[in-house]
């Protein structure tokens, strides 16, 4: 019996997927809830289980093609069912039920103890490469993507699999890694950027978080600075809501958006990804540090369901803890600024005359030219670095 297979809505508003690669073949047998292929919706790149047992028998759409929602994405032959062929209806209900329910497949499968994302594992299986013997250099063990391919080197299934150490790796340009790069190019070929830098003496801040260490402990969440960083922002937008905006250029309007919906830019396997923090002027210092590491956590195990990333009004990019004194950040369009974070460094400072260490950092802010100028980026800038020097205001 054949089995139209079609394309569920995994995701709010989604209308079609790209499909970035395939798990199986034409011809290949599978069971229900094994991987069918990895689809690419907005910025969230899913893996796409069988909804039934059975054998492929055709795929509908090749790597780096787009497959519109509800439309047909593998047949089947059904094992051990006879005739016909199961309407759209009904199959487009149940596959919208099946993925929606198993589309979050567990990172790694019971039988691993092993971390890692599904595209790591489906990596290593095509290289050859026994995952369980890699160390994984990622949070918490997890394998990665250069773990693996550093571990090549080993003895592998099939040499024939393995590229030869001499030789270029040609690398597909698809999935994550080209849709960021699509709307990086939207945003640098639409935005006139300007960057404006100010230092924060955060001093009175790394010891605020010290003291309140205890308190995170015994809530078990983990306390960075971000939360913080979020508070003051909240504080600043009202006295310049330009900067927590977007611009709709088709009706020519700038819209102030009056809720504050903080993308935070989160580096995975996948690549960038920007999870967003839903009604950050409603939270507290604690809830907004429950909420962050709750989505970064997703995040990193590719678990993030597209509306977590969507509805952004101003994004955060934290490079501090990587090192670093300046980027210039690239804004999230259609948003209409970004704030960059550095690292947190001791440096000697003048106050009141005399030479002391503090603790110190810089926060960049590019923003969009077309819709604010250089002075309100400034007191912008001094505002945020006001709120954010006197921590205690913030809790």
């Amino acid at each position: 019996m054949n089995y139209e297979f079609k394309l569920p809505d995994i995701g709010e508003g989604l209308t079609e997927g790209e499909v970035v690669k395939w798990h199986v073949q034409e011809g290949q047998s599978v069971k229900e809830n094994e991987p069918l292929c990895n689809v690419l919706t907005d910025k969230a790149e899913v893996e796409i289980p069988s909804p039934k047992t059975g054998k492929v028998t055709k795929l509908m759409a090749k790597p780096g093609e787009k497959v519109q929602v509800h439309a047909p994405l593998v047949i089947f032959d059904i094992e051990g069912v006879g005739g016909g062929t199961l309407s759209a209806h009904s199959v487009a209900a149940s596959a919208s039920t099946e993925i929606k329910s198993s589309v979050a497949v567990a990172e790694k499968p019971a039988s691993s103890s092993v971390s890692a994302t599904p595209a790591v594992r489906k990596l290593a299986k095509d290289l050859g490469v026994d995952i369980a013997a890699i160390k994984g250099t990622g949070p918490g063990g997890r394998v990665t993507e250069i773990d693996v391919r550093s571990a090549v080197g080993g003895t592998p299934k099939a040499a024939s699999s393995v590229p030869a150490s001499s030789s270029d790796i040609k690398i597909p340009f698809t999935g994550i890694r080209r849709k960021i790069a699509d709307k990086m190019s939207e945003s640098w070929r639409k935005i006139p950027h300007v960057a404006h830098m100010e230092e924060a003496d955060l001093t009175a801040l790394v010891q605020l978080r010290e003291e309140m260490k205890k308190e995170a402990e015994q809530r078990t969440i983990k306390l960075t600075y971000l939360p913080f960083i979020i508070k003051a922002l909240v504080k600043t937008f009202p006295e310049f809501p330009m900067f927590n905006a977007t611009l709709n250029e088709t009706e020519g309007v700038i819209i102030e958006k009056r809720s504050y919906n903080i993308g935070i830019a989160v580096s995975a396997d996948q690549g960038l990804v920007v999870p967003v923090v839903k009604g950050a002027g409603n939270m507290d210092v604690w809830g907004l540090a429950a909420e962050i590491e709750r989505l970064a956590e997703k995040a990193r195990a590719s678990r993030l369901e597209v509306s977590e990333m969507q509805g952004g009004t101003f994004t955060i990019t934290n490079i501090g803890p990587l090192g670093g004194l300046f980027a210039t950040p690239i804004i999230n369009f259609p948003e209409v600024a970004i704030l960059g974070v550095m690292k947190i460094q001791d440096r000697p400072m003048v106050r009141d005359g005399k030479v002391e260490i503090r603790k110190m950092a810089n926060f960049i802010l590019s923003f969009d030219h077309r819709i604010t100028d250089g002075a309100q980026a400034a007191m912008f800038m001094n505002t945020f670095v006001k709120h954010l020097e006197n921590p205690r205001t913030l809790i």
